[in-house]
């Protein structure tokens, strides 16, 4: 569902930058990005509230999407980890509405992107499917049905708080063993920081070179793998395995046929795919065939998702405008 005309706004905000596509009839006619703001949440709204100001006459809503827990249904922020500010049941949307004029829906980052790919991306055509973002955390979405789950406290996917390991680390969301513990950027990063501190690899040094462990990253990591470094390809394979497991449960509790994996660490697919798709192969006679796909829409994925779900919001209530004057 999408509304007929006019454009839409799609803001996505990450820890380190903020983008915005402008969209219409489902493509990106505009697009751009400016760093996050360090210095708290009232100069981020600030921002906010600057960018939308100088909205075009054709605009009809904007779509935020954000990097933490969000009220859908009273467009406030309940909690934003990493940047800094009051978020607790912050009225942003009302906020970010008094600058532009016109209406404002709220969404967690990982369901614009799942927006995103299953309107216009890997999942187009796929009516069940779970959408992964692998970046420092791990984030999700669920379609059913045609359509991405969001649920008034908008937690709906959130696959990196699964229990992977009941024997596990503690998670920053205070659980024990979490998905996001065992299988995302930061935890790839800091198990190779080990390696590189207690083993003799050629390929992970050669990678690395004179920056040593500031080099340390997922990109680098994937490099070392492509040289064949077994530390690194058993840390890719664990991390698929993983993945699989959590992804083949949320398979089998909402009859789902298609995962597509993106985030800032999807350039390591390759390296992930074999052991995660082994793992949700495990669970096929329960679910039947269950496809594996890499993200389509890189970066602007999550903006481009944003102002969708405007859209689909702006039509939503439309139609529920026109059912009551029907009634009545």
């Amino acid at each position: 569902m999408m509304a007929e005309s006019g454009q839409y706004l799609g803001i996505d905000v990450g820890g380190t930058r903020i983008k915005w596509s402008v969209v219409e009839d489902a493509k990106i006619v505009a697009t751009g990005d400016v760093p996050t703001p360090r210095e708290g949440g009232e100069i981020l709204i600030s921002l906010l509230k600057n960018l939308t100001a100088s909205l075009g006459p054709t605009t009809r809503a904007i779509g935020l999407a954000l990097p933490g827990l969000v009220n859908t249904q009273t467009r406030s922020t309940i909690f934003i980890p990493n940047i800094p500010g009051s978020w607790m049941n912050y009225p942003i949307a009302a906020e970010i509405e008094k600058s532009s004029g016109v209406p404002v829906f709220i969404l967690n980052d990982a369901r614009a992107f799942g927006h995103a790919e299953l309107i216009v991306g890997a999942g187009r055509g796929e009516r069940n499917a779970l959408f992964l973002t692998l970046g420092t955390g791990v984030g999700g979405a669920i379609a059913r049905d045609g359509q991405i789950l969001v649920g008034e406290i908008d937690s709906i996917g959130e696959m990196g708080h699964v229990n992977i390991d009941a024997a596990g680390e503690i998670c920053g969301c205070g659980g024990v063993g979490c998905l996001e513990t065992v299988a995302s950027g930061s935890a790839l990063v800091g198990h190779m920081a080990r390696v590189a501190l207690t083993s003799l690899s050629p390929a992970l040094a050669s990678v690395l070179g004179d920056s040593g462990l500031q080099a340390l990253t997922p990109e680098s990591i994937s490099r070392a793998a492509d040289m064949k470094d077994p530390w690194a390809l058993a840390a890719f394979e664990k991390i698929g395995r993983h993945l699989g497991l959590a992804a083949g449960t949320a398979c089998v509790l909402m009859q789902l046929s298609c995962v597509v994996v993106g985030g800032g660490m999807s350039g390591a697919f390759r390296h992930i795919a074999p052991s995660m798709k082994a793992a949700l192969e495990e669970r096929t006679s329960v679910t039947g065939a269950i496809s594996l796909h890499p993200a389509q829409l890189g970066s602007e994925s999550g903006s481009l998702g944003a102002a969708l779900y405007a859209g689909i919001r702006t039509e939503q209530q439309a139609s529920q405008l026109s059912s009551q004057e029907l009634a009545h």
